[in-house]
């Protein structure tokens, strides 16, 4: 839980219909993405009241501080009311321009997966085409824009809207107590498919970094080594043939020059000393 205090009030007071903290704020409306647009309300008794700031919560500033500290890779809201899964946007601003969040590929590919391994229907994409109204300041929109979360998404366990009856809100938010255990059971599926679509994704990326890795290692070499071997090559070649010619002081002791003879003189010299003889 993430709203004690409101909790506290809610069970307090049986409001079933609550949805701020105890000092009423909306902690969906209380991020700094778009904050104090028409998505939310300056009014302390609206129910999508936004608060004096963006971050003004202690609960808001807590999933602050977690996100500055670990490099999530995914981030979850779980919400009642309705059986919907969302990806960002849902702000104003989106909605009127149409922006996509990054990875929007991949995150909707995973909320089409958690629509379907369950017995019931979820409806699933982007928030600002979904929902017929904006949201501003949410938490999910803020690591998806602001914290660049890889997958950022809302899933919506439970609703029965069409049961609802009254004021009270509470059958819209909260199954039947005596079918608790049995609605927990079907939707434990969600859970199993999000981790190991998770997992999976997760996998694939360092496998990819391996590879780049070990690519850059064996055939990518730095530009200045790839020189370094060329001059060094120009080099050994040019002294095997300075060394064939015997053009170095050293190595013209080893190698014995040729000598050539003019086999006319040899036999001039030969036929004299027979005649002396």
């Amino acid at each position: 839980m993430s709203n004690p205090d409101g909790r506290a009030y809610l069970e307090r007071t049986k409001n079933y219909c609550w949805r701020g903290t105890g000092n009423g704020v909306d902690l969906n409306r209380n991020f700094d993405w778009e904050f104090g647009q028409k998505g939310s309300s300056s009014l302390k008794t609206d129910e999508e009241y936004r608060g004096t700031h963006a971050f003004s919560e202690p609960e808001s500033r807590v999933f602050t501080d977690v996100s500055r500290s670990i490099n999530l890779d995914a981030f979850v809201s779980f919400h009642s009311g309705i059986r919907q899964i969302y990806i960002p946007y849902a702000d104003s601003k989106s909605k009127s321009t149409k922006r996509k969040p990054a990875n929007s590929v991949r995150m909707l590919d995973l909320a089409r997966q958690l629509s379907r391994c369950t017995k019931h229907t979820f409806k699933y994409g982007q928030a600002t085409n979904i929902n017929t109204y904006s949201a501003d300041g949410t938490i999910f929109d803020y690591m998806a824009g602001q914290r660049k979360v890889p997958f950022s998404i809302v899933i919506e366990l439970w609703g029965d809207s069409e049961k609802h009856k009254g004021k009270s809100c509470f059958d819209l938010f909260n199954p039947p107590s005596g079918d608790l255990k049995a609605v927990i059971a079907d939707i434990h599926s969600l859970y199993v498919t999000l981790f190991s679509y998770l997992m999976d994704w997760k996998a694939s990326r360092n496998s990819t970094s391996q590879v780049s890795i070990k690519r850059f290692s064996t055939l990518d070499e730095p530009p200045f080594l790839t020189l370094t071997y060329i001059i060094v090559a120009m080099v050994l070649v040019a002294l095997v043939l300075v060394i064939i010619q015997g053009r170095l002081p050293f190595f013209s002791w080893c190698i014995a020059r040729r000598r050539l003879i003019n086999l006319r003189s040899l036999s001039t010299t030969f036929s004299v000393n027979v005649l002396k003889l």
